[in-house]
């Protein structure tokens, strides 16, 4: 069924999607109950298919709530986004716990799922793909963006605390 550890990796799922510690609980509840009350025996791996209880319910829930939930794709023609031609990798980055903090306040839904998924749990984008049912293509594009993105805000933010130095 499910162990202690597979619910603590569906609520950081959920907190990754939510940013938001009771949100997560209720939707890790909702799915595992959902889970539960099916067939258990018939999903063959039921982590991705909690995984994508939680997404959806979680889309559900903002569409409920008229927020608007912007799974489109960073717009190219922003010139705040604009930076250097040669990024280095995520790994590369030292990051610390201030900017990580807000970093993931300026991320939507879509690019913390993608951030938490890749870094965090590891998985491929490959597998990511499959899990949420878009092309490797996009995903790789969509990756490649948001390592701009966070590269340009940590030079921003560098820069303001150089100011504020000075």
């Amino acid at each position: 069924m499910l162990d202690k550890e597979m619910l603590n990796q569906l609520y950081r799922f959920a907190i990754a999607l939510t940013r938001d510690e009771d949100q997560a609980y209720d939707l890790l509840q909702s799915s595992a109950e959902k889970y539960l009350k099916s067939a258990p025996g018939d999903i063959e791996q039921p982590i991705p298919y909690l995984k994508r209880s939680i997404r959806n319910e979680f889309i559900d829930q903002q569409r409920k709530q008229k927020k608007v939930c912007s799974l489109s794709a960073l717009d190219p023609d922003n010139d705040r986004l604009e930076v250097e031609q040669e990024t280095p990798s995520l790994e590369s980055l030292y990051i610390q716990e201030r900017d990580v903090e807000i970093l993931i306040g300026l991320l939507s839904t879509e690019e913390s799922e993608l951030l938490y998924l890749w870094a965090v749990e590891e998985y491929t984008i490959a597998e990511i793909a499959e899990l949420q049912s878009v092309s490797r293509g996009t995903l790789l594009s969509r990756m490649h963006r948001l390592k701009k993105r966070i590269k340009h805000e940590l030079s921003y933010q560098e820069s303001q605390v150089m100011e504020v130095m000075l």
